[in-house]
């Protein structure tokens, strides 16, 4: 490796070749990510699925055309294949369902110290609890579900105690 150090009145300077590694106090991270599933792979893995069963995660992923992991097949059947998963946006009683769902949750011991995402999935029919999880944590980063949430709530006025209840029949 070549080195040259130079030095002057006030600083040293280092000044390596280009082949050599990244300057000191810089750290390059890489990360590889997997493959994109391609629609051959989603058939052959709804295949797999189907015959094996949606337990059998390591069969399946010993079967794939490309190296992919049992949790790799797991993931994708049950966030995108799976025929019991809505791709739908969703909707405004969708929101407010979840909501109340999160909200009565976390009342619950123990519940507020880690969501239980996949409780609520199940009571949430036909989504994920990626995609329950996902929408509750955009649901809580906007303003006007915020404003909803915690506005103060009107309450009515009960009539005076002494007033009398008259009943007709």
């Amino acid at each position: 490796m070549d080195m040259e150090l130079s030095s002057s009145s006030s600083s040293t300077t280092v000044a390596s070749s280009p082949a050599s590694s990244p300057p000191l106090g810089r750290c390059v991270l890489r990360f590889r990510l997997p493959p994109a599933w391609t629609p051959e792979e989603d058939a052959v893995l709804e295949r797999l699925a189907m015959e094996h069963g949606s337990r059998h995660w390591r069969r399946v992923a010993a079967q794939m055309p490309r190296r992919r992991s049992p949790a790799q097949c797991r993931d994708r059947w049950r966030d995108h294949l799976a025929r019991d998963v809505f791709h739908r946006p969703f909707t405004a009683a969708d929101d407010a369902e979840l909501a109340r769902l999160c909200l009565r949750l976390d009342d619950d011991a123990g519940f507020a110290a880690g969501r239980r995402w996949k409780d609520v999935s199940r009571a949430v029919y036909g989504r994920s609890s990626c995609a329950v999880k996902r929408r509750w944590r955009e649901l809580r980063r906007s303003d006007a579900f915020l404003g909803a949430l915690w506005r103060p709530r009107t309450t009515t006025t009960a009539p005076p105690a002494n007033a009398a209840i008259t009943t007709t029949c």
